[in-house]
């Protein structure tokens, strides 16, 4: 049951994407899918969502446009255009999070896989001046104790 409004048919074009990502469920599934992840029981684990909490999220999702099921190999979802389109709202997450936080020590660089520069923008390279897409990003998560893995990883050369 939602908690808020139905923004969905405000003429607000705000609104009508909170609508459907507002949700921090929705962000953390979007996280999980932008690095390679897309099973469910993948998903599952990686953001620690109950069954019935990530089938409602996933089933809205795919109703939003955002995913659709791949079903060929092994079941799962795949990130549509539009989905890939939400790629520098999670950029920007990142940097408000090392913004209004630059002691966190679990801080997420994003990084141009073309240039190898660490983005000063979310949704372009201000070093070579290219856009930072799924194919072409990568992001590097640091853990506390300094050691760094990567989450995303463009291919991008």
């Amino acid at each position: 049951m939602p908690l808020r409004s139905d923004w969905s048919s405000t003429t607000c074009p705000i609104a009508r994407s909170a609508d459907v990502l507002a949700d921090p469920w929705v962000l953390l599934i979007l996280r999980e899918l932008f690095s390679g992840r897309n099973r469910f029981d993948q998903l599952r684990d990686a953001t620690g969502a109950a069954d019935s909490v990530l089938a409602r999220r996933l089933s809205a999702m795919v109703d939003a446009g955002l995913l659709a099921r791949d079903d060929e190999s092994r079941p799962g979802y795949v990130l549509t255009d539009a989905g890939r389109e939400t790629l520098p709202i999670l950029h920007a997450y990142a940097r408000f999070s090392r913004i209004t936080d630059p002691d966190d020590g679990y801080g997420l660089t994003v990084s141009c896989a073309r240039c190898g520069e660490a983005a000063a923008s979310v949704d372009w390279c201000t070093h070579c001046a290219a856009p930072l897409d799924a194919d072409s990003t990568r992001w590097a998560r640091q853990s506390m104790g300094g050691a760094s893995f990567a989450l995303l990883a463009g291919d991008a050369a």
